[in-house]
């Protein structure tokens, strides 16, 4: 497959994490993002080569019909890293975690961040009642995530130097000015309970490869551009 016919595929591909559906929305990510892994590629560092102007965008996942917690900015820093964005959070109008990157890789990033925080939220609900356990399977949620992106990162060697932030992307960061503390990464918390850390764990990984993809209505979050 030629470097052109790869952009058209992500491309396609990204188009299709529009979808209702759950599992094709998720599908359609992870397969963009394995061609990204396995090409070295992405839409937007082609189109540069051309010498067209790259489109550096922010993508937004509003926080309306639940609170944003800790864990949620740790999903999107892990998300930021695979995906060669930037994060930070914003206040007003509404509170709502961002990915500033290329338009391409910002939208891969909050799609599957979407239906993290979906799935985070449907398997914390079981530990409500208990503030250790449900910290520790929301640890645990987070650790999985990063340690499935690790795992396929090395079955594709090489790919830490795709998942570089270009320096556009830093560039443009930096002119937003923002507090040292939105766009850093967040502290690590020690989980509380250790069965409910290593399901959340499972759980985790499992959401990013893919063999547990429950359903939920988008409306649950919020809106996002």
């Amino acid at each position: 497959m030629d470097r052109e016919a790869v952009r058209r595929k992500i491309k396609n591909l990204l188009a299709l994490a529009e979808s209702d559906n759950e599992n094709e929305a998720l599908a359609a990510v992870q397969a963009a993002r394995k061609l990204m892994m396995k090409y070295h590629i992405s839409v937007e560092e082609e189109k540069g080569k051309e010498g067209i102007q790259k489109n550096i965008a922010v993508k937004e996942l509003r926080f309306k019909r639940m609170p944003m917690k800790w864990h949620h900015l740790m999903l999107a820093w892990i998300l930021a890293k695979n995906f060669r964005c930037r994060t930070f959070c914003r206040s007003k109008p509404v509170i709502c975690t961002c990915f500033l990157g290329f338009e391409e890789d910002a939208h891969a990033a909050l799609m599957l961040m979407e239906y993290l925080v979906r799935f985070m939220e449907q398997g914390a609900a079981a530990y409500r009642g208990s503030k250790s356990q449900e910290y520790g399977w929301r640890d645990g949620f987070c650790v999985g995530v990063d340690d499935a992106f690790k795992k396929q990162d090395r079955e594709e060697p090489g790919y830490e130097i795709m998942a570089a932030v270009p320096r556009e992307v830093n560039e443009a960061f930096e002119k937003l000015k923002l507090m040292k503390k939105s766009g850093s990464r967040p502290t690590e918390h020690m989980a509380l309970d250790g069965a409910a850390f290593s399901s959340g764990k499972i759980s985790g990984r499992r959401a990013v490869d893919g063999r547990s993809i429950p359903f939920y209505g988008r409306r649950e979050i919020g809106n996002k551009e």
